[in-house]
């Protein structure tokens, strides 16, 4: 089964009672909270040649993610360890990295738990709390512009990079142009950035229809916002804002760019939509944001007249 066909088994499973929002979106929302969890798993999601530190602040940034793509103001969370042996003497430094992560965004550590484990596992449960409405991924109408938060490419090509060289490091032989690309790059996968104050800012715009954070890649995310809003999508290949230096550096290092910008996953921007003008609703927000095509009422999702399928990420696709 794909990880859309457990999803779908589960909701089949587990009918909705009192949850205002329950499986399937972002994060489920009861009362006035948002509530989602995420779960990051050694040699999965990453390897021993990221540093604890950063693993650290990306297991709860990926929460925080989820929290945006709501709206949802960080509230609390509790964290669960599977610690290996390798962790125990760096485990200060790993908590350490994820206190000062968690001050910055202003989120409570408030539990957890503790076992030991063949290899590192963290899964981190957020709350948020929704002040005026959350934001949902089933809202879009055709004719709504379709707009994505910040450029994209850079995780995916960070991790072709890491996977390569199997450290965070560049080869120091590298031409100058392409080792400050593969910097940036594979900082931006193991160190994602969330838009918390977007989402924020985005639940308080009525005029922004629906949201979701690019986690699986534009492609699959786009589709499972089509999906829950019974529409489709039309975009743009030249309005797509691509990460600095990936068609050029990016493209030198035998990285993909077309497949990094519409398949890869872990970007942690957002993906929303609605009626407004770029140009006026960069000026709301007080930051740019880039309008890539717009909802229409024929299902499917293309690009340039062609079709896309959704190519990003899925645990259980037969590989």
């Amino acid at each position: 089964m794909t990880e859309k066909e457990i999803i779908e088994r589960i909701r089949e499973l587990f009918p909705q009672r009192a949850a205002t929002v329950g499986i399937g979106d972002d994060a489920a929302v009861v009362g006035e909270q948002a509530i989602t969890t995420d779960m990051l798993i050694e040699d999965v999601d990453f390897t021993r040649a990221v540093p604890v530190e950063s693993i650290a602040r990306k297991s709860l940034a990926v929460n925080l993610s989820d929290l945006a793509a709501m709206g949802a103001i960080p509230a609390y969370a509790v964290v669960a360890l599977g610690i290996p042996q390798w962790l125990i003497n760096s485990i200060d430094p790993f908590l350490r990295a994820l206190a000062e992560f968690a001050r910055q965004y202003d989120i409570d550590l408030v539990g957890g738990d503790l076992s030991r484990a063949e290899k590192l596992i963290i899964a981190i449960t957020a709350t948020g709390w929704v002040e005026s409405r959350p934001l949902l991924r089933s809202g879009a109408h055709p004719g709504d512009r379709l707009y994505v938060s910040r450029p994209l490419g850079a995780a995916a090509g960070g991790l072709e990079l890491l996977t390569r060289w199997k450290s965070i490091e560049p080869p120091s032989d590298l031409p100058y142009a392409q080792r400050e690309f593969a910097v940036s790059a594979i900082r931006r996968l193991i160190e994602p950035e969330p838009e918390v104050k977007l989402g924020i800012a985005l639940a308080g715009l009525t005029q922004i229809t629906s949201c979701i954070d690019i986690s699986d890649g534009l492609s699959t995310d786009l589709h499972h916002l089509c999906d829950a809003s019974s529409a489709g999508a039309e975009i743009e290949r030249q309005r797509i804002p691509v990460f600095p230096d990936l068609l050029g550096s990016g493209t030198a290092l035998g990285i993909d760019a077309r497949a990094a910008v519409l398949h890869g996953g872990e970007e942690y921007a957002l993906l929303f939509t609605s009626a407004m003008r770029e140009s006026e609703l960069s000026t709301r927000l007080g930051r740019p944001v880039y309008a890539i095509g717009k909802m229409v009422s024929d299902k499917g999702v293309r690009i340039d007249g062609q079709p896309l399928e959704p190519g990003g990420f899925d645990h259980f696709a037969v590989k």
